[in-house]
């Protein structure tokens, strides 16, 4: 079996069943007397975990997120600490704000913290250098850290969020996020926040910013604005940590669950029938929720995710994993031409251009 890749999340049908978009988190917060500015922070999500990894690819990508898509911030995700201060150093030496991520998958909170401490130890480090710097102590840990919901494994812990064996699951991310909290306070001095799942109930006291996962979809496209809207009551600047869309006809309607147009069992992984290649959904999707942000005043939104080499284009609708894929850019599989593992080679999408022209238009 040939599994989706992991750097999106790769929840199965159960957790969008089981999640509660609307979920009202334990603490309000306090309201300050200033609106942030909306999108100060213009950026994208960028995965170090990944097959290919070499310095001048990265640096050439990070340098294509400032030059030419205009975004003034990346949100670096991974469980190697040696990707992370390599990309993050040179993400910051662009003079972007650069987000450390840690994403572990299947840990315990022990393994999580400890790792989670050498993260907090990296950024601090930068941070004396380039003072634009802040850190995510986790994604979804509901379901990608082990101990808080039953199950052996993210999938399993997904299926097991609605049911009663899941119950107190909210009061035990909390108290593990207040761990957290107080594992990087002393080793980090810089902006924290938690990337949320919009079924978790996140008590927002201990943190600089409220961090939120939301991805739209048809099942919550008419409450959309409402749960965005909702995230301001806790008075702290709001950023949306991932957001984005597939590139298929009817990607929208799937929002975060459109990597199932792939079926991952198959060696090598399939395109399923009836998906075809769209990238004006993707593009207008992407487009349509940058605008909204700015609307209602987001401080800050990440868009899952720059790029996929994991997941390379084909001309065959049948191979073409980028179907299946939320990045910004296309890669080539190796062996041909222009493969990335040989060339580091991308090519931008419609959705590159339309959160270019977005992120130029508000750059001071």
């Amino acid at each position: 079996m040939t599994s989706p890749p992991i750097g999106r999340r790769t929840l199965l049908a159960g957790v969008a069943a089981a999640a509660t978009l609307c979920a009202t988190a334990a603490g309000t917060g306090t309201a300050r007397a200033r609106t942030p500015a909306s999108l100060t922070h213009k950026g994208v999500n960028f995965d170090t975990d990944r097959d290919v990894w070499r310095t001048e690819y990265v640096r050439r990508e990070i340098a294509a997120v400032k030059e030419q898509l205009h975004g003034n911030a990346v949100l670096l995700l991974g469980h190697r600490l040696d990707r992370l201060t390599e990309a993050a150093s040179i993400a910051a030496a662009h003079g972007l704000f650069v987000w450390f991520e840690p994403r572990q998958f299947d840990q315990d909170a022990e393994q999580t913290l400890a790792f989670l401490g050498s993260v907090a130890r990296a950024a601090e480090s930068l941070r004396t250098r380039y003072p634009c710097v802040g850190l995510s102590v986790g994604t979804e840990l509901t379901i990608f850290m082990s101990g808080l919901v039953p199950g052996k494994d993210y999938a399993e812990r997904g299926r097991a969020l609605g049911r009663p064996e899941s119950a107190g699951y909210q009061q035990r991310l909390n108290a593990f996020l207040g761990r957290a909290v107080g594992t990087v306070r002393p080793l980090f001095h810089g902006p924290v926040t938690y990337s949320s799942g919009d079924w978790e109930q996140v008590d927002w006291h201990g943190f600089d910013v409220v961090g939120a996962n939301l991805y739209r979809n048809g099942d919550n496209r008419t409450s959309y604005t409402r749960a965005l809207r909702a995230l301001h009551r806790h008075g702290k600047p709001v950023v949306i940590t991932e957001f984005g869309c597939c590139t298929f006809t009817g990607a929208g309607e799937l929002g975060g669950s459109g990597f199932t147009a792939v079926d991952w069992e198959r060696e090598p992984p399939v395109v399923k029938d009836g998906y075809v290649r769209d990238e004006r959904e993707q593009a207008a999707e992407v487009g349509a929720l940058l605008d909204l942000y700015a609307a209602e005043r987001v401080y800050g939104a990440f868009v899952y995710n720059f790029i996929a080499p994991d997941s390379p284009y084909s001309p065959q609708r049948c191979h073409d994993l980028d179907i299946a894929s939320f990045a910004l850019v296309r890669t080539y599989p190796s062996g041909t031409r222009r493969g990335y593992a040989e060339t580091g080679q991308w090519a931008p999408k419609q959705s590159f251009r339309a959160v270019a022209d977005r992120f130029r238009c508000r750059t001071p």
